[in-house]
C-alpha cells in the first residue's frame, strides 16, 4: 500500500486521508464537526441568522420544516411565541431550558399577563380565588367582571 500512496498526487492522497467540509468543500485538516452526519470545519458551522460560529456554543439544529441551524438568540428573536398581552416574547426564565406559556383560544400568553383585564385577578383555571377566564368582547375576564359587562350590556336605557 505504500509504494501505491507513493505514487498519488497530494489531490488523491487528500482524499483517502481527510473528508470534505459539507459547506465550503475543502478537506478538513483539524477537528471535524458533524451535524446529522454531515462534516464542517469549526468556521464553516456558523448560525444563519448573525453568521457567528457555533463550535463551542449552543445552537437549535434544523428540522424537515426548517433546514437551517440558529444560536439559541436568533432562534428564540425569530421563533419564539408572543405574549397576546404585553407583546413580548415568551422564552425560559433564566436557568430553565423551556418557557412556560399558556394558550387560550388558540392565543399564547405569558403566566404572568393572563389577568382579568378588569380587576387584574389571576385567571388560571384552580387558583384560589377559584377564577377562571370569561372572555367578553376581546377581553379576558373574570367571572364577576364579565358578569358585570354583561349586565351593564344589557341594562336598558
Amino acid at each position: 500500500a505504500k509504494v501505491k500512496m507513493a505514487g498519488m498526487s497530494k489531490e488523491e492522497l487528500m482524499k483517502h486521508v481527510y473528508v470534505r467540509c459539507t459547506e465550503c468543500d475543502d478537506f478538513i485538516t483539524d477537528k471535524i464537526l458533524r451535524l446529522e452526519g454531515k462534516p464542517y470545519h469549526g468556521h464553516c458551522f456558523f448560525c444563519q441568522g448573525c453568521q457567528k460560529p457555533l463550535a463551542n456554543t449552543s445552537f437549535v439544529p434544523p428540522t424537515r420544516d426548517r433546514p437551517d441551524v440558529f444560536c439559541v438568540d436568533c432562534y428564540q428573536e425569530r421563533f419564539a411565541h408572543r405574549c397576546t398581552i404585553c407583546q413580548a416574547q415568551i422564552l425560559p426564565e433564566k436557568g430553565q431550558a423551556e418557557s412556560k406559556m399558556l394558550v387560550f383560544l388558540e392565543k399564547d400568553y405569558h403566566v404572568g399577563c393572563f389577568k382579568c383585564k378588569d380587576c387584574g385577578c389571576n385567571l388560571r383555571e384552580g387558583n384560589a380565588e377559584g377564577n377562571s377566564c370569561f372572555p367578553f368582547q376581546g377581553a379576558l375576564l373574570c367571572r364577576p367582571c364579565n358578569q358585570t359587562r354583561v349586565a351593564e350590556c344589557t341594562r336598558p336605557d
